[in-house]
């Protein structure tokens, strides 16, 4: 089932896939458990059957079809433009979540956004739930401060031998809500090497973020925080979209 080259670079959502392809596509916990069982991943993961039970209801592409049983479902790719951001506060929030989820695609990450603004909030035409691979991260940060965590506005994600972790962590935030966002970001456990972001439309948020990253509880924590402009996600955005395209008219594939 598995090639040399799987078995060292598989993550353990492509292991999966891997296994429901086998099964025709769907199949119950158990079928996929008995086929993943000898995987070289599993060696280092004593608990892999439940890093499989996490790994499937995480990710956008495993259906849940009840009784145990997931269906495989394809990730479409979006044909996604250059953007720029507006002089409206609520459609810029969804802006920069779109380009901040497709930004993490094309850097290879996992990407997340929280679930109302999955069904909510739209880019470029459609809805932010089309742009991200994970749709539920509830396992990933059990503990009190769950709630606030998967709120937070976007999330960037990468895999070990245990399943997912964040990379980085994105609030976008105007005016008075810079403080709770620096809040949410500071929810996410310190175990993990998460770098965290605050992303403002112009100096009054800025000026506001260097004010609260001094003080308690922020500045035991300041060297984990940055703060960028709209611009810059922007111009980040444009630029990543131009080479990404250049990339693969060149027939160039990320490792």
């Amino acid at each position: 089932m598995f090639t040399k080259v799987d078995k060292q670079k598989l993550t353990w959502k492509d292991v999966v896939r891997d296994a429901l392809s086998e099964l025709g596509g769907h199949g119950h916990l158990s079928e996929i458990n008995k086929l993943v069982k000898e995987h070289p991943k599993t060696k280092t993961n004593p608990t892999w059957q439940a890093t499989i039970r996490r790994v499937v209801r995480q990710y956008k592409i495993f259906k849940p079809l009840g009784q145990g049983i997931y269906e495989l479902s394809g990730e479409k790719p979006l044909k996604v433009n250059s953007q720029k951001f507006t002089e409206k506060p609520d459609i810029n929030h969804g802006i920069a979540q779109g380009m901040l989820a497709t930004l993490g695609k094309i850097y290879g990450y996992e990407t997340y956004v929280p679930p109302h603004d999955q069904t909510i909030r739209n880019y470029q035409g459609k809805l932010l739930r089309d742009f991200i691979s994970v749709t539920d991260c509830a396992d990933v940060f059990r503990g009190p401060n769950l709630r606030k965590i998967i709120e937070i506005d976007t999330l960037w994600f990468d895999e070990d031998d245990y399943g997912l972790f964040p990379v980085y962590a994105f609030e976008i935030e105007e005016t008075t809500r810079v403080k709770s966002g620096l809040d949410r970001l500071l929810k996410i456990p310190k175990r993990f090497p998460t770098q965290l972001f605050i992303i403002g439309p112009s100096e009054k948020e800025k000026d506001l973020y260097e004010r609260y990253v001094n003080q308690t509880p922020f500045r035991d924590f300041k060297n984990k925080f940055l703060f960028r402009f709209y611009s810059e996600l922007e111009k980040l955005y444009n630029t990543a979209l131009t080479h990404h395209a250049l990339k693969e008219g060149f027939s160039i594939k990320e490792r």
